[in-house]
């Protein structure tokens, strides 16, 4: 994932409520959100190259989403681990969310940047292996979280939240905020961050939905994530920014 805003409320009966965007290379072949054979309970997509996913849930109440932490001009692992196996992990494990990334501590050196929010249905938590601190349980609120550091206040970033508060202040519930991060404004020069990329990959990916003929947001996805329940949903999207698919999953939570 490469844009994330959500808010969390521990004691609300809707929990969590997200909104997020996966940007991909258009050529790396991923399957759709759907329900996985070979771990009972886990709804997520599927990187085929590596194997593992960027965001999922699991039908016991465990979320967990990942977004890389974009820096070229720092030095990484030579033979870097899958940073899709960490979502994998957390959603097919029975640790608190603390615990599950205190452990991560001990081999952030193995992979390259990322940032990591897991939650077990009763704390949420985030960690990235590039920001220097510790894991931290996150008090009620809403944030946001791209390709730097949690709540750093990029503009696509911003715009986020302020969207996802919107939506809070007048929307229902019954339907997951999926189309959320729809925007294709480029920022302005001046507000945009300096990560070796140079400017004009800066500028396209300044946009919250990113289209390109070889670079883009491939899908989004909504989530309600309720005392009983996750709705769940998924859109992929063309090259061109036009819809392909829709899954939606209504998962009843499991003791």
């Amino acid at each position: 994932m490469c844009l994330i805003t959500f808010q969390w409320q521990a004691g609300s009966d809707s929990k969590l409520i997200l909104s997020a965007n996966r940007d991909e290379f258009l050529h790396r072949p991923a399957l759709e959100m759907h329900p996985w054979k070979e771990e009972d309970g886990v709804y997520a997509g599927k990187d085929l190259s590596q194997g593992g996913t960027w965001l999922g849930v699991q039908k016991n109440g465990r979320f967990a989403a990942l977004t890389n932490h974009r820096d070229m001009r720092a030095k990484g692992p030579k033979d870097p681990s899958s940073r899709g196996n960490l979502v994998l992990d957390f959603l097919t494990s029975n640790l608190p969310t603390l615990e599950y990334l205190q452990a991560l501590e001990q081999t952030a050196h193995l992979f390259a940047g990322y940032n990591l929010i897991v939650c077990d249905g009763q704390q949420l938590a985030y960690f990235s292996n590039k920001s220097g601190q510790a894991p931290t349980v996150l008090e009620s609120g809403v944030y946001g979280l791209s390709n730097g550091l949690l709540n750093d206040p990029c503009p696509k970033v911003e715009l986020a939240k302020q969207q996802l508060n919107q939506w809070l202040a007048i929307d229902d519930f019954s339907h997951p905020p999926t189309h959320l991060l729809s925007s294709t404004e480029i920022a302005d020069d001046s507000l945009l961050p300096d990560t070796g990329i140079g400017l004009d990959m800066e500028r396209v990916l300044s946009c919250q939905k990113i289209i390109t003929p070889n670079y883009g947001t491939r899908c989004s996805t909504g989530i309600i994530f309720s005392r009983s329940k996750i709705q769940i949903e998924e859109i992929s999207w063309h090259a061109n920014g036009e819809e392909i698919n829709r899954e939606f999953h209504d998962i009843h939570l499991i003791d």
